[in-house]
């Protein structure tokens, strides 16, 4: 499985899967360097699974159960084609009629569980969906547009109709050069004859051929984007910038672009470029329902305890839940009873309670949002739960 599999319905699917020894493990993972070439991150899995086997012996557990219960997890140990593709992260969940793992676009820390569950704290960030915006990467090389999202960018190769030629406009004139008091050859050919062009001249010719080259661009992009209202985000050398903006018709096209000489760099390297300059778009849910939250600060639709959260959650009332990153209480909580038992510390049978809120929540229609900063719902202390009701 993959990121795309990794949503809101595949982590209520392992939540409700219930069993006597359900593992879950997490590792963070290398995509190249040192840690690959040596194998660390197959290394942390065997130690992983050697402490796992040491615990299922102490509760117990025949070895053959044991032998059979890690058999898949062990097969990765020796599967080298899986070691070199690694993203990030790595999240693999067994019990003893399953077994999955997911790659992460985000590390994980190195923690694994023995439970009737399976843990799925780490992947509560996931439950939301992704936003996805478009990057129009222009160079002399030629035009390629590429959809993206926080994590992952793909090329869009298919369908797309983009006009060529971009080499012809572009070989006439030198972008990189001034164009005052030089002269110009047309064509390729070392004895065409020299032009002498004034600069008005010259610029002028210059900003009308890429202008009808760029409307073309422009009418590939409204047509393949129509159904569309996800940002744009321009990237190439500076002088193509006010010129497409001036032809474009997209309505999302980001104010500001990626400026620079694009045409020998892999567009992954502008990923994360790109994101920088969307930040305020990844976050615009997260803050609308923080600003939600903050206007009904001290009403009844306001909760920060365990307790009422998890009553409230059961009956659907909760619309958005905001969890402190790796926060967690234990204890047990009975569904049709509505009892909570609260520990200081785990104890053998607990549950992750903030984790039940969560997965009561998102199974009614409700949103989850990770904060890393506990103070971010604006009481001045750290609050590590807290939900804002329907009604």
């Amino acid at each position: 499985m993959n990121t795309l599999e990794l949503n809101k319905d595949v982590i209520i699917d392992l939540t409700e899967r219930r069993a006597d020894h359900c593992l879950s493990i997490y590792l963070p993972t290398h995509e190249y360097g040192l840690e690959v070439n040596e194998s660390m991150d197959r290394l942390q899995l065997k130690n992983h699974i050697q402490d796992i086997r040491l615990k299922l012996q102490e509760e117990g557990l025949q070895r053959s159960a044991i032998n059979e219960l890690l058999k898949p997890v062990e097969a990765l140990l020796d599967d080298w084609i899986f070691w070199r593709y690694q993203s990030k992260g790595l999240a693999i969940f067994r019990s003893h009629d399953f077994f999955t793992y997911f790659h992460s676009p985000t590390p994980f820390r190195h923690v694994y569980e023995i439970s009737s569950g399976f843990c799925i704290n780490p992947l509560l960030p996931f439950t939301q969906p992704l936003r996805h915006y478009y990057l129009l990467l222009i160079s002399k090389k030629g035009v390629t547009l590429h959809k993206a999202d926080q994590y992952s960018m793909i090329h869009m190769g298919m369908n797309l109709e983009f006009p060529s030629g971009l080499d012809a406009v572009t070989d006439y004139y030198d972008f990189e050069e001034e164009l005052q008091g030089r002269t110009r050859a047309r064509g390729s050919s070392r004895h065409a004859a020299a032009v002498y062009r004034s600069d008005d001249t010259d610029n002028k010719e210059k900003d009308h051929l890429l202008a009808d080259f760029f409307r073309l661009i422009n009418d590939a992009v409204v047509q393949l984007l129509a159904m569309e209202n996800a940002p744009l985000v321009l990237a190439g050398v500076n002088y193509y910038h006010p010129i497409y903006r001036q032809v474009n018709t997209y309505p999302r096209l980001c104010q500001d672009g990626l400026i620079g000489n694009f045409e020998h760099t892999h567009p992954t390297n502008l990923h994360p470029l790109a994101n920088e300059l969307l930040t305020g778009y990844f976050s615009e849910i997260q803050d609308r329902r923080l600003t939600e939250f903050a206007n009904a600060r001290g009403s009844d639709r306001v909760s920060k305890d365990v307790r009422s959260l998890l009553d409230a959650a059961v009956m659907g009332r909760i619309e958005v839940l905001f969890m402190h990153r790796h926060a967690q209480a234990w204890g047990r909580f009975d569904e049709h009873t509505l009892e909570t038992t609260l520990h200081d510390r785990r104890q053998p049978g607990d549950e992750p309670l903030f984790d039940k809120v969560a997965l009561l929540t998102l199974q009614h229609g409700g949103e989850v949002h990770i904060l890393d900063d506990a103070d971010s719902l604006g009481y001045g202390e750290s609050i590590r739960l807290a939900g804002l009701y329907r009604f």
